[in-house]
């Protein structure tokens, strides 16, 4: 999904690696395809623990040698972090859309909602997967992650803040701590999800979360 021309906060950046194509083997070169190699190794980080996926299994998925993959993404790390990449400009561009839709409160909120419990969405979000385990990442891929998680904290903030000064929500605690409510929220539905609780139930406790913001046009208090 090209979402180069999506409006988002200053410093959201949420695109694809920049890729390549390079030569290998002896003889007549021979280009790899790095977006095949990214499409294998982005479903399988997702789908499983990107712990548990070795470099091998990827080279074997994507049909494509160690020493070639090497050359295109310099070692495991730096595919993990296109990885991580390409799931940004393919997954988490779709949760900019929808907080950038300009609709009510609700509605955005119930589209979250609906979005964490597709049927896409059932083995969870890998960079919620990769943050719980990030204690297990290289620099380059933990350095990327931190990127995101600040590119998502500015957008949900700017999405909060809209909705304050519009009058549609009240907030009783600071906009900062909002955003990383809702953002934990929706961690914590992810590894639900991950550990495969049923959508209806993630659907019950993400509508509670949220109603923190939608009871009594501000809901319950949130910590400051």
């Amino acid at each position: 999904m090209d979402i180069a021309n999506i409006k988002v906060p200053a410093g959201l950046k949420m695109n694809d690696h920049n890729l390549s194509s390079v030569s290998r083997g002896r003889g007549r070169p021979r280009t790899i395809d790095p977006d095949k190699i990214l499409d294998v190794a982005m479903t399988h980080y997702w789908r499983y623990d990107p712990a548990d996926i070795s470099i091998n299994s990827i080279c074997r998925l994507a049909n494509v040698s160690k020493p070639s993959l090497y050359r295109e993404f310099g070692n495991e790390d730096g595919l993990m972090r296109a990885a991580l990449d390409r799931y940004a400009g393919v997954v988490l561009s779709e949760i900019v859309n929808i907080l950038q839709a300009e609709e009510s409160l609700n509605v955005t909120l119930d589209r979250l909602i609906d979005f964490i419990c597709i049927e896409r969405m059932e083995s969870g979000c890998l960079f919620y997967k990769m943050w719980y385990g990030k204690h297990r990442l290289g620099s380059e891929t933990l350095e990327r992650l931190h990127e995101l998680a600040e590119e998502a904290q500015a957008l949900y903030e700017v999405f909060l803040e809209g909705h304050r000064d519009s009058g549609e929500w009240e907030p009783e605690s600071s906009i900062a701590f909002s955003a990383q409510y809702l953002l934990h929220q929706i961690g914590l539905a992810s590894m639900l999800r991950t550990s495969g609780q049923d959508s209806e139930f993630i659907r019950n406790t993400l509508s509670l979360a949220f109603s923190v913001f939608t009871s009594s046009r501000g809901g319950a208090t949130l910590p400051q």
